[in-house]
């Protein structure tokens, strides 16, 4: 054999070196670990270890950040993937804690039951209420959840017999597990924290998953996918109930950490705290309600302790936010990592995003 043969042609040991150059160029681009993640995996670090650095008031605030985010992340997979407004969803909150209350703390019923019937509880009542509501559209459907909310509240505060009217039941205290005492506050902070990331995992793999994009579908047009033979009627159904556990996770997480659950909580002022929170930072993004919420607290706890007016501060902030925003504050990153406000930062969030 020549010695032509076993080296092969020029050529082709050209092509061979160029595409062995550009694999090992695409093999080591691939190793690069992106910095959002790095982010990421230090911020759920720093969120670990936080009982080992900070206080108890600082703990207690996120505790109240973490409850409220299953909350928000409730309202803002309607809204944001299937296109409804629903100002129900603090009575799902409270639902489970009501609940939670009776079985667990008046009746002594053991973990998990009385957590278990809490989310098939709630699941029952927004398969029914779910049936009639997912029917309508848009403003129609935001009237009708308002009115179940509504319902909801009104019925806990004038119920006295049973759920003790506005002073609600108390002494609901944690449960422990395999010797875990969860009255103790950085042993409950890590289960709620545990219990909150996979919560956002599971959402973000529903969101991309393609039920997530078929509900995307549904928000943009109904008739063109039932055209397409999708069951609309039904995806709208089950995102409805999916939602509604998510808001039911969060208030048996509420109901431990105050340790009582009363009817001030599902009101009518929470519903709209709730909406202004996912509104504010960002409807149209995945993490929009965790910044949301995550903001609007610690503004509540930095603005309270100077000025006993922060409901009104804090409404001036919305305003000026969803002026000059109104994609709330990732919607505003978002401007400026593409340029469109304020250039000299565009690089630094290119390569955070």
């Amino acid at each position: 054999m020549s010695e032509r043969q076993l080296t092969g042609k020029p050529k082709e040991q050209g092509a061979a070196l160029r595409d062995g150059t550009l694999s090992t160029k695409n093999s080591n681009e691939n190793k690069k670990i992106p910095i959002n993640l790095i982010l990421g995996g230090i911020i759920v670090l720093l969120l670990i270890l936080l009982p080992f650095y900070a206080g108890q008031y600082t703990i207690t605030t996120f505790k109240r950040i973490i409850y409220f985010g299953f909350l928000a992340l409730s309202l803002r997979f309607l809204i944001g993937e299937g296109g409804m407004v629903s100002l129900t969803q603090t009575a799902f909150f409270g639902v489970t804690g009501y609940v939670v209350g009776l079985l667990g703390a008046e009746r002594g019923m053991p973990f998990p039951w009385a957590q278990l019937i809490a989310i098939g509880a709630v699941l029952f009542l927004a398969l029914i209420f779910g049936m009639v509501a997912v029917r309508t559209y848009k403003i129609v459907f935001l009237m009708i959840t308002l009115a179940f909310g509504q319902i909801c509240w009104a019925f806990a505060r004038q119920n006295t017999s049973l759920l003790h009217g506005w002073s609600g039941i108390h002494n609901i205290e944690p449960f422990s597990i395999l010797g875990i005492d969860f009255t103790v506050p950085a042993n409950y902070y890590w289960i709620c924290l545990a219990l909150f990331l996979i919560g956002i995992y599971v959402m973000w793999r529903l969101v991309k998953s393609p039920f997530g994009l078929a509900l995307n579908g549904v928000r943009e047009s109904p008739r063109r996918m039932a055209a397409l033979g999708y069951p609309v009627y039904w995806i709208r159904l089950v995102a409805f109930l999916i939602a509604a556990i998510y808001a039911g996770i969060g208030g048996i997480l509420m109901t431990y950490a105050n340790t009582m659950i009363a009817p001030d909580i599902i009101q009518m002022s929470i519903t709209i705290w709730i909406l202004l929170t996912v509104i504010l930072g960002g409807v149209n993004y995945f993490w929009g309600p965790i910044v949301g919420v995550t903001v609007v607290v610690w503004l509540d706890v930095f603005i309270s302790s100077m000025t006993d007016r922060y409901n009104s501060v804090i409404g001036i902030i919305f305003l000026l936010i969803v002026l000059f925003s109104p994609n709330g504050i990732l919607g505003f990153f978002d401007l400026v990592r593409r340029g469109e406000r304020f250039g000299f930062l565009k690089k630094i969030l290119k390569q955070v995003g």
